[in-house]
Order: structure tokens, then C-alpha cells, then sequence
């Protein structure tokens, strides 16, 4: 396999990297998810920690998109619109297949049927950008010092868990009657691991948003501390200056009744979110 060129990758690297971002994938699906809704939700279409459209659109994006390296702006605009063809295509085979979708982005502007939207595309090109000059040179070095008879061992590994869990899920979303139900046993089993690498992950996000939203609000909270220093210092030289000789001789000088009521009405506002805190 590693002797078979694609393009500028050989089979060997094509199957690691599509487990790999099949696996990233997943993670930033748990990460995603447990942001906006404060909880676990495995995502997942399989029972393992893996999304196979993140695999496999990250492959073809590194096919395509390594000979414009060199044009950021290319890689951007094509990588938009292949995960959008990749994305539209995955969605609707699925709804046609099992007769529900797997995401619906209907709510959102400029969507096409549900199955893409713009804002979705914009993040695939920057994404495609992250990936191919940051990430995906790291994953090649790394692949590079993984002795070879240790990746064919994983990839078998991989292939074999992966064949598996596709059978076992299609045969229970297919399955009818009581093999449903010993079917859904099976598949409980399967989903065991990724449930609790998915928990860990969705606990390790939720705790590190947590952490951010108090440094945030310190963070503001000192801010407006300065703010309401720097305006009762205004406010104390405006008083000097209106109590001064020199602003009685030139009265252009003293600040305007417009501006001393605004500083009052701001340092008033400070104080009064200082008292609710």
C-alpha cells in the first residue's frame, strides 16, 4: 500500500488519515455539541468514535487542494465548495437510505434544502485552510517516525472495528421485531467506549467553557473597575478646571453641561453593575 500513489499520498497514508480526522471528527462533533447544549450528545452515525464524512472529505481535500497549496485563497473557495458537495450529497443519500436526517440546517440563512448552508461552508474553507498548513504537517511527520509494520497493525485494527460496527448498525437500523431488540443490545455493547471517551471529552470542554466564562467575567469586571477610576478622575478634573481662574477668563474651556451629564450617567452605570456583582 505504501508503494500505491493517489496523487501526492500513498494508500497506506490515505487510510491513516481517514481514520484519523474520522476520529478528529468525531471529537469535534462531542466538543460542538456538549457547547450548545451543556451536555454529552454522542453524535455519531456509527457506534464508535468516528464520523466517516470528516475522514473522508479530509482526504479528498488534501488530494485536491495539495497542488494550490501555494494560493490560500484557492484553498479556501474549493475546499468551501467541495465539503459543500461532499456535505449535500452525505445528507441527502442518508435521508433517502433511512428515511431521516442527520442534520438539518433549515433554520439557518442561505441553506439549500436543509443539507448545507452558507455559514457552514465558510467554516469548511477555513477549516480546509487550519488543516492543510497547520495540522496536517504535524500528522505527516508524525506518520513518517510510525514504524510501518505498527501502522499496518493498527490499520487492521481499524478497518476490522470499523467493518463491524457499519454491519451491526445497518443491520439494526434495518432489522424488525425482536432481532431489533438483541440487535440494539449489541450495539449498546459497541457504543460502550465511545460513550465514555465521548463523556470525558464533553466533560473536559464543559469544564474548560466554565473556566473561560469566569475569566471572561473577571476579566470585564476589571475593566470596568478602570473605567469607572478613569471617569471619576474626569470628573474630579472637570471640577477643577470649572472652579479654576483660568476657565472663568476663557469660559470656551469648561466642558460642556452635555458632556458632564453623559460622565454621570457612565459612572453611574459602572456603579450600578459593581453593586450587582
Amino acid at each position: 500500500m505504501e508503494h500505491i500513489m493517489v496523487g501526492s499520498l500513498s494508500l497506506y497514508e490515505i487510510a491513516m488519515y481517514f481514520f484519523l480526522y474520522s476520529f478528529l471528527g468525531w471529537c469535534s462533533e462531542v466538543i460542538f455539541a456538549t457547547l450548545k447544549t451543556g451536555k454529552f450528545v454522542n453524535r455519531g452515525f456509527l457506534n464508535g468514535p468516528v464520523c466517516p464524512i470528516y475522514g473522508t472529505g479530509v482526504v479528498l481535500l488534501l488530494l485536491a487542494l495539495t497542488p494550490l497549496r501555494e494560493y490560500a485563497w484557492a484553498v479556501f473557495l474549493a475546499a468551501a465548495l467541495l465539503c459543500s458537495a461532499l456535505e449535500f450529497a452525505t445528507g441527502f443519500l442518508l435521508e433517502k437510505v433511512f428515511h431521516r436526517k442527520w442534520w438539518d440546517y433549515s433554520d439557518r440563512h442561505f441553506n439549500l434544502c436543509g443539507y448545507i448552508c452558507l455559514e457552514m461552508s465558510l467554516l469548511w474553507g477555513v477549516a480546509a485552510l487550519a488543516v492543510l498548513y497547520a495540522v496536517q504537517p504535524m500528522f505527516a511527520t508524525l506518520l513518517q517516525k510510525l514504524p510501518l509494520i505498527a501502522g499496518y497493525i493498527l490499520l487492521g485494527i481499524f478497518a476490522a472495528s470499523l467493518l463491524t460496527d457499519l454491519v451491526f448498525t445497518l443491520l439494526q437500523i434495518s432489522a424488525l421485531g425482536k432481532k431489533y431488540a438483541e440487535l440494539q443490545k449489541i450495539n449498546a455493547a459497541l457504543r460502550v467506549g465511545s460513550d465514555k471517551l465521548g463523556s470525558a471529552l464533553s466533560g473536559v470542554t464543559a469544564k474548560s467553557a466554565e473556566k473561560l466564562g469566569e475569566l471572561k467575567e473577571s476579566g470585564e469586571q476589571k475593566l470596568d473597575d478602570i473605567r469607572l477610576k478613569n471617569a471619576q478622575r474626569t470628573d474630579a478634573l472637570y471640577d477643577k478646571i470649572e472652579k479654576s481662574r483660568l476657565a472663568k477668563a476663557f469660559p470656551a474651556l469648561r466642558p460642556s453641561a452635555e458632556r458632564r451629564e453623559k460622565l454621570k450617567d457612565k459612572m453611574q452605570e459602572l456603579e450600578e453593575k459593581r453593586k450587582e456583582r
